[in-house]
């Protein structure tokens, strides 16, 4: 299992590497007119080696790991880090660099929802090719079968993930790639307000968060606003200000979307017990078709092109098909990249204790700040970007006391046996209480 979670990890980096270089990079000494990023090649590097780096050390830590606690979490947090900001980097110069007509100054492809949308369309083929190659070599995967409850699960999931990831690559094309990290760094705060308002609905008893805990995120989140708003008098009077609002609001609407997302899976997702492949084959469809609606009826702000009035996904992509068609292979590259690099970060991230999960989501944010602002992706002046890493550190020190708290936490066993041991500990004495979770009052609440 190691030797194809490595090869795979190194088969999708090497594919996308060398998709991006010949299409991207590689295609600028072509005679035809490029179609390439708007960067020149020693930019395009720069910009690509920390999360490839990231992605393949954590790749070969997870290999190499052997019996130690430390060098998975580290191989978890470059796997996670490494595969979601590569995306996120790549999901920007898509929406924002691919040089669609030279003469006209058109660049990118705005094309939030329905970019989504085709992703998960492609998902689900690239499934089906899989089960496919399965058969065919005599073994291939076998689907969990669902019932008819599961189903409205499902499609509850499905609901909540295609607003979370359509709205971000929505705000993408509207705002820095700067803004929209520090914006998502707020996923604490709105996932407890969520849990909180979906917890009353349902009648179900939630545990009192602490109130340090809500005032370290109320700070970190005032402070992602100080930084929001230096970005906006920065680029005051420009083509980008109209779009910044837009793209804020919207931004904000994806991490309570994702919040949404994470309550769910945690009141009704434990009952599914789906692993990564069986996820994609059962809300890729239902999520590319909740997707196409507002792709098709929603206009938004065309910022990066010049003297176009607002427009939906649906205007933007026949725009694209008329006037440069082979753009749309990296659109339709971006559903395989998503497929692997989700189940691949899925099937790791499911290993790691919870507040692990909790901090590395966290740590990505703050080093998705700090990679976007130092490769030249996000435009924070040097006297600002004092504000995003100020919006940071309340926000990682919540996450590092949750971790405090949960330090006498007992790591459940993998598979669908694990449970609670059947007696007490070796050497309690005879008659000894076995300590149950919750037992104590310093043990996580989340």
């Amino acid at each position: 299992r190691k030797r194809r979670s490595l090869g795979a990890a190194l088969l999708v980096s090497a594919i996308a590497g060398a998709f991006i270089w010949r299409f991207g990079a590689g295609a600028q000494s072509s005679d035809a007119p490029p179609l390439a990023f708007a960067s020149v090649d020693p930019v395009f590097l720069r910009q690509a080696v920390p999360p490839f780096g990231a992605f393949v050390t954590g790749s070969a830590l997870w290999y190499f790991r052997g019996t130690s606690k430390l060098v998975e979490t580290a191989a978890i947090v470059c796997i996670y880090f490494g595969s979601q900001t590569g995306m996120n980097l790549y999901m920007k110069s898509v929406l924002s660099k691919i040089v669609i007509d030279e003469e006209a100054g058109l660049k990118g492809v705005p094309i939030g929802f329905l970019l989504t949308s085709i992703q998960q369309f492609v998902a689900f083929l690239v499934f089906c090719c899989y089960l496919l190659a399965g058969k065919l070599m005599g073994g291939g995967h076998n689907v969990k079968q669902l019932s008819r409850k599961d189903y409205l699960a499902v499609v509850c999931f499905s609901v909540a993930f295609a607003l979370n990831i359509g709205l971000n690559n929505f705000s993408l094309s509207l705002v820095a790639i700067s803004i929209n990290m520090i914006i998502r760094g707020c996923l604490p705060l709105a996932t407890a307000v969520t849990q909180m308002l979906v917890g009353s609905y349902f009648g179900k008893g939630q545990k009192t968060i602490p109130a340090m805990d809500w005032l370290l995120m109320i700070t970190g989140v005032s402070c992602a606003g100080l930084a929001t708003y230096a970005k906006s008098m920065a680029g005051a009077g420009t083509e980008d200000s109209a779009s910044l609002k837009l793209g804020v609001a919207v931004c904000v609407a994806s991490i309570f979307s994702g919040a949404l997302n994470m309550v769910l899976a945690g009141m009704l997702g434990s009952e599914l017990k789906l692993n990564p492949v069986d996820t994609t084959c059962y809300m890729a469809l239902p999520a590319g078709l909740v997707l196409l609606v507002p792709a098709l009826v929603v206009y938004h702000p065309m910022g990066k092109w010049p003297g176009f009035p607002d427009m939906t996904d649906w205007q933007v992509l026949q725009e694209v098909f008329e006037r440069r068609p082979e753009a749309l292979v990296y659109v339709l590259f971006s559903g395989v990249l998503a497929f692997f690099l989700q189940h691949f970060a899925v099937h790791v991230g499911a290993q790691a204790f919870r507040c692990v999960r909790h901090v590395r989501g966290q740590f990505q944010q703050g080093c998705n700040c700090g990679v976007v602002v130092g490769l030249g992706l996000g435009e924070l002046a040097r006297r600002r970007l004092r504000h995003s890493v100020l919006a940071g550190g309340p926000r990682e020190h919540c996450s590092i006391h949750d971790v405090q708290r949960a330090e006498g936490e007992v790591r459940p066993q993998a598979g669908p046996q694990a449970g609670p041991p059947a007696g007490p500990p070796a050497g309690a004495p005879a008659g000894a209480p076995r300590a149950t979770r919750g037992s104590s009052p310093r043990a996580s609440t989340r």
